[in-house]
């Protein structure tokens, strides 16, 4: 008898640490981890600089004023896409983006707003705000499939 209960109990207290899980890793899950090897998300109104970016159809990611980012910056962009066809502005390292436009290709018709790329709509304006840190080369670009092939993208070397 003594040794089916402690059989009994052994087992449920197995399952309830299976089901509990490891947590450890969540709790911070949101507080100023980085979402890219170059930064994160930031609120807009810690920005010390803005950028204007416009999209084209042209597969051209152009910005205003000329681009000149410092580690640690926090940058507003406010984007427009001006062409006739959906556009993304999406900000990573070299890897992620490659990674993103792998992903991108199984599922051209993803639309991401998840902080570190927008998919923006014929005429529509999006903005993001960006906290700078990590990797000093930072990969600006469009991960629709052929879009970045067709040269939409800007790299930069933070200063």
């Amino acid at each position: 008898m003594k040794k089916a209960w402690l059989a009994t109990l052994l087992m449920a207290t197995s399952s309830i640490a299976l089901a509990a899980g490891n947590h450890d890793h969540h709790h911070m899950e949101g507080h100023g981890e980085m979402a890219s090897a170059v930064g994160m998300p930031a609120p807009a109104a810690q920005a010390n600089k803005t950028y204007q970016v416009t999209l084209n159809d042209k597969m051209q990611m152009n910005f205003k004023p000329a681009l000149d980012i410092k580690q640690s910056d926090v940058v507003a962009f406010v984007v427009t896409n001006e062409g006739k066809i959906p556009h993304e502005f999406s900000i990573g390292s070299v890897d992620e983006q490659v990674k993103h436009r792998e992903m991108m290709r199984a599922m051209p018709d993803m639309e991401h707003h998840d902080g570190t790329t927008l998919t923006l709509q014929p005429g529509q304006t999006a903005k993001m705000a960006w906290h700078f840190m990590g990797s000093q080369f930072v990969e600006f670009s469009c991960n629709i499939p052929g879009h970045f092939e067709a040269g939409m993208k800007r790299n930069t070397l933070l200063n």
